[in-house]
This record gives C-alpha cells, sequence and structure tokens, in this order.
C-alpha cells in the first residue's frame, strides 16, 4: 500500500484488462485513469480528507486474479490515510463514505509503477482492489448537503439549529441575519466568528428558501 515513488505506462496486458473494464455495465472511470465499481452503497454521510486515518479492508489482486495483499485474510482491518497510499486510493477513498464497497481497477500510473512492489507486483503492472471504508476515524467532509425541506443528510447540530430558527418567522429571520451581518462588518474578538458561522450561514439559506426552496 506504500505509496508508489514514480510512474510507469500501465503495459500492455494490463491495457488490454482495463480497455475491456470500461465498457462493462456499472464501470466508472475518471479522468485520472481510475475506474471503479459500487459493491455496496454505504450509508456514511462524509467523505475523508485527504489526511484522516481510515479503518479498512481490503483485497488486492493481480489482473489474472493472482492474490497478493488482504485484510480480510489476516482477519483484521488496517487503518491508513488517503495520503498515505498509492495514488488510485488516494483519490478514490476521499470519493467514498463509511459503508462503502468499491471494486477498483487501477493503472500502473496510479499505482507502483516503474518500481513495482514485492515479488508479485511488476513494473506496468494494473492492479484490482476491493476496499471498503468501515470507520473514518479523522477529519471529515460533507457528502451530500443537509436538504432544508426535508432535513435529509443533516447532522444533529444542523437539526437542533435549524429547530430554533424555524420557529422564527420569516421577517424574524430577515432581521437577525441583517443584524448578523453587520456585525461581521465590526471589528471581532478572536473567535468570535466561528461561534456565528455556522448560525450565519444557516439564515443566509433559510432567508433564501423562503423565497425559493433550497439546500444547506
Amino acid at each position: 500500500l506504500a505509496v508508489a515513488i514514480a510512474a510507469l505506462a500501465t503495459n500492455e496486458a494490463g491495457q488490454k484488462y482495463l480497455a475491456e473494464k470500461e465498457g462493462e455495465e456499472g464501470v466508472i472511470k475518471l479522468k485520472s485513469g481510475l475506474m471503479y465499481k459500487v459493491l455496496k452503497k454505504g450509508d456514511g454521510k462524509f467523505h475523508p480528507t485527504v489526511d484522516s486515518p481510515c479503518e479498512c479492508h481490503y483485497q488486492g489482486t493481480l489482473i489474472d486474479g493472482t492474490e497478493f495483499d488482504s485484510s480480510y485474510k489476516r482477519g483484521q482491518p488496517t487503518t491508513f490515510a488517503p495520503n498515505q497510499v498509492i495514488k488510485g486510493w488516494t483519490e478514490a477513498m476521499q470519493l467514498m463514505v463509511e459503508g462503502d464497497k468499491w471494486e477498483m481497477y487501477i493503472p500502473s500510473e496510479l499505482g507502483y509503477g516503474e518500481g513495482g512492489s514485492g515479488d508479485k507486483i511488476k513494473p506496468g503492472d494494473a492492479l484490482v482492489f476491493q476496499m471498503e471504508i468501515l470507520k473514518i476515524k479523522g477529519g471529515k467532509k460533507r457528502a451530500a448537503k443537509c436538504i432544508l425541506d426535508t432535513r435529509e443528510n443533516c447532522d444533529e447540530e444542523e437539526n437542533a439549529l435549524l429547530d430554533e430558527l424555524t420557529k422564527m418567522s420569516p421577517a424574524d429571520q430577515k432581521k437577525e441575519l441583517d443584524a448578523l451581518k453587520k456585525r461581521t462588518k465590526q471589528t471581532m474578538k478572536k473567535g468570535e466568528y466561528e461561534q456565528i458561522a455556522g448560525r450565519l450561514k444557516m439564515l443566509k439559506k433559510l432567508v433564501k428558501a423562503a423565497k425559493t426552496k433550497g439546500e444547506l
């Protein structure tokens, strides 16, 4: 899983394999050349940040099915951050949420490149991985927006703030929003803006949604 130091174009066998995979139903290809298929869709609400430790299970094979690594066989998941692994995983992990299980088809350029890895992964080899994120242990970024009308994807803090603010009339919401905007233009103590930022953002969305239904 170590980061590849140098890239090398995928060898002929790998190119043929990847070209065939690209035409399969359910396979998604990204601009980088990484391809994946969703095997199981998780119910997580957040993506990991690039340096966020994630508890994962995975299995890695060559294109002929030869297995070279498997946390499943070891009977224990492994923890690592997106920026600690090969480029293909760095990209994929930041698109996944807790509970997701993907099968990835990784060209050499996003894998181990010209150095290969161990006895089994040769220079230029394309690789196949199945991976699932069990738990995001560090920084997170929202995967889906909080929808005002249904509260779908809203977290506990947002729901509590919505409960409070939606008890106010639209006129009072607008009045408080204007007051907070005015306050942000004044000299503020250290950390003061951070204390009101969430409320300000929510009020902006509520006032806008009063005119046209929108999302957070």
